[in-house]
């Protein structure tokens, strides 16, 4: 089953993050990715929308007022479930639009799909074999009523939809042979097994459960909801262009919804934000300390200034766990470096464009520079599963910004002392968990479109627009991908690099669900070259008939992540390409010559022969990529000219924007790192001089060193990495 998610309209002041949605940016998450998040219960009632927190306590989502499937599940992690599987079966009609006309039963096994979270149709009435295992629904209905044992007190709202549950369960059963001999039915109505408990003692821990949000914030619906008659309109119709534009502005400019802190709660509500796992996860846990921060200070009358951290306020909190500490800790010591105390760009405004991991390690440097940052990223949510593999000097670095505290990647990271790697998203979780804590604004489902002239200084055009106040910038930084588009409007030269014949290097992603097994979790990870191993490669090439170059298997928490390059012939042979001719000019990958299945039904033979997984992940399954031609570009800064009066705007380049990483290397985050740290040096040298030629010559000089950084050559390149600073000539031997 799937869910689609909108985030949207979402201020969180200066220090903090900022998520906007349109109507076009909706994206589709499998339903276990909402269950991980362990999170979000979204009820429909009287066609009105809630959303909030229920811990591990309660997991339920899809429902749709408009319509006739809804569903909702208990969590083991709370509930006693029994081990049979859950088949769908009718409930009768109940009094009041809210009531849920479905309920998950536990029955015979064998009735589960392949998901175990089959939506069923409340038409369908269940079949003869499939009886009603009545001892397993009486445990359920007990169960509910033992939830209150634990330290979860539900709210209102929870209490009621937990009701439904019981009721509906009860329809059933009185229905259900042998209903009678079921002493639960007999017992105290469900309202009162339900009732709230009273509050916690000193030994117990409040629960955290941010208030309801407004539907402008977050959705997760099962289908879109059909429009009414006579609101139907056509995409082309200018009024509804107009319409929507004019709702894309009234959520950039709505508050977030007033809620109510609670300073007990601060400790649960910080674990919340450190083992967030999607976007508006953290979002919450963060809004949510924050309103602890003003809590505390109205109630003990010491006021932050603006020039402190939201770190810093946030660890005044009272009592806070012991790994808050090891934070704390690590922020304090990147503040203290020698680096960034002299604050180059205090007092400037910058904008990165792209939330990738390189804007946001960027966004991180400049902040520590002294700049007030925002990062603007078209995108709502983090959703790239396929991991990085990583140098030595980022594994570090990533440690140093809590990558073993924060979870994702947690403590395991960098385990490994072979392969070190780590997910993209999960990448991206950590720094912008960082970024939030150093007070740096992320605006997300907000585009860059360009920058104008406006008052005499340069502001930031988006869509949708930042109101009520514009972004005014003093600089600009993209890391908006590989054939920058802001980089190409800009003048910037690209230049092709790699093999520079199409073809000549194709890679196959495939991403498999991690069980987490025994026996999954004993698989060995794996890197393999052709020239390093011929027979193993001969051996894959007479069993499975892939004729390979390279293979490489990394295993993730959630993920088997392997990535191949089969040649060209090898992918005609196995029907995964209809003509390895380029036709007109087509690229040689375009949708129509690709046979997806059969690259599936590749991928999962090579799975076998070493062992893996074959079972693909929802979000994920396979990809296919030609990397024989890599983009980079000529400069790594160039200059926007204004008016008379204004003075130019610096625009620096980094990451795939700036050069794109041959992939088998694994230069990306290494290259993309100190690139960032040549980005700030020389914005620094820029606004400290505001010698445009001096600027220019320091930014040319490190990015012929970057170019020149890989495996073979890092040690004729590169000085000692306990000498690395943010200044170039401390990392390049040449400079």
């Amino acid at each position: 089953m799937e869910r689609r998610v909108q985030f949207g309209g979402a201020e969180h002041g200066s220090e903090g993050l900022v998520v906007h949605a349109r109507k076009s940016e909706v994206e589709t998450v499998h339903a276990s990715e909402v269950r991980s998040r362990q999170s979000f219960c979204v009820r429909y009632e009287g066609g009105r929308r809630q959303t909030f927190l229920l811990g591990d306590a309660l997991e339920a989502g899809g429902l749709s007022p408009q319509s006739t499937k809804r569903r909702a599940s208990l969590s083991a992690d709370s509930v006693s479930l029994p081990a049979s599987s859950l088949l769908k079966a009718p409930a009768k009609a109940r009094n009041g639009e809210g009531l849920m006309e479905s309920i998950r039963i536990p029955v015979a096994k064998g009735a589960e799909d392949s998901d175990g979270s089959e939506e069923w149709d409340p038409s369908a009435e269940p079949s003869a074999e499939a009886a009603l295992d009545t001892s397993g629904l009486a445990t359920l209905l007990a169960s509910i009523r033992t939830c209150q044992m634990k330290s979860w007190r539900p709210l209102p709202e929870q209490v009621d939809l937990l009701q439904n549950i019981v009721e509906a369960a009860s329809e059933l059963l009185r229905d259900a042979p042998g209903a009678a001999a079921v002493p639960e039915l007999a017992a105290a109505p469900a309202a009162a097994a339900l009732a709230v408990p009273s509050a916690p003692t000193a030994q117990e821990a409040p629960a955290f459960s941010p208030p309801e949000r407004p539907v402008r914030k977050v959705q997760i619906e099962a289908a879109p909801k059909a429009k009414a008659p006579e609101a139907a309109q056509t995409d082309d119709d200018p009024k509804n262009r107009e319409t929507q534009a004019k709702a894309a502005v009234c959520r950039s400019q709505s508050e977030p919804p007033d809620m109510t802190a609670s300073l007990e709660k601060a400790p649960t509500a910080l674990k919340h934000f450190l083992d967030a796992r999607s976007v508006s996860a953290i979002a919450e846990g963060f809004r949510y300390l924050l309103k602890c921060v003003e809590l505390h200070e109205e109630e003990s009358g010491k006021v932050h200034g603006k020039e402190v951290l939201p770190y810093q306020k946030i660890r005044s909190l009272p009592g806070l766990p012991w790994k808050a500490q090891q934070v704390w800790q690590l922020l304090d010591a990147q503040v203290k470096k020698e680096d960034h105390q002299a604050k180059p760009l205090q007092g400037k405004s910058l904008a990165v464009v792209g939330a990738g991991p390189v804007g946001l390690r960027i966004a991180l440097q400049l902040k520590l520079a002294g700049a007030a940052v925002t990062v603007l990223e078209k995108r709502c949510e983090f959703v790239r599963i396929n991991r990085l593999h990583l140098w030595d000097w980022v594994k570090q670095d990533l440690i140093q910004w809590g990558a073993k505290i924060f979870s994702p990647p947690g403590g395991t990271f960098g385990a490994d002392k072979d392969y070190c790697h780590i997910g993209i998203s999960e990448l991206q979780y950590l720094l912008l968990k960082c970024c939030l804590l150093f007070g740096v604004t992320v605006e997300l489902g907000v585009e860059f479109r360009d920058v104008v002239v406006r008052s005499g200084g340069w502001v930031a055009e988006t869509e949708p627009p930042l109101v009520p106040q514009e972004l005014r910038v003093d600089a600009l930084v993209c890391c908006d991908g590989a054939a920058s588009r802001i980089a190409k409007s800009k003048g910037a030269a690209t230049i092709a690099g790699g093999l520079g014949k199409e073809g000549q290097a194709i890679g196959v992603v495939a991403n498999f669900l991690n069980g987490k097994t025994s026996s999954e979790r004993n698989l060995r990870q794996f890197s393999w070259a052709r020239q390093f191993n011929t027979e193993l490669f001969k051996k894959l090439k007479d069993k499975v008939g892939a004729d390979l170059q390279n293979i490489v298997y990394y295993r993730g928490d959630e993920s088997h992540y392997m990535i191949m390059t089969p040649s060209k012939q090898c992918l005609v042979e196995k029907g995964c390409l209809h003509t390895a001719d380029s036709l007109d000019g087509a690229p040689l990958l375009r949708a129509e010559n690709v046979e997806l299945d059969n690259l599936k039904s590749l991928a999962q033979e090579v799975a076998v022969h070493f062992g893996l997984p074959t079972e693909f992940t929802p979000e994920q399954s396979v990809m296919i990529f030609d990397f024989s031609d890599t983009k980079r570009h000529e400069q790594a800064m160039l200059f926007q000219d204004g008016e008379a009066s204004t003075p130019p705007l610096a625009i620096s380049l980094a990451g795939d924007a700036l050069l794109e990483p041959f992939w088998p290397t694994g230069l990306g985050c290494i290259r993309g790192f100190l690139g960032a740290m040549d980005a700030v040096s020389c914005l620094g040298t820029w606004f400290k001089t505001k010698d445009r030629e001096q600027a220019l010559g320091k930014a040319e000089a490190a990015y012929r060193q970057l170019k020149s950084v890989d495996a073979q050559t890092k040690d004729m390149t590169l000085k000692p990495e306990n000498e690395w600073r943010v200044e170039p000539h401390t990392r390049y031997r040449h400079m």
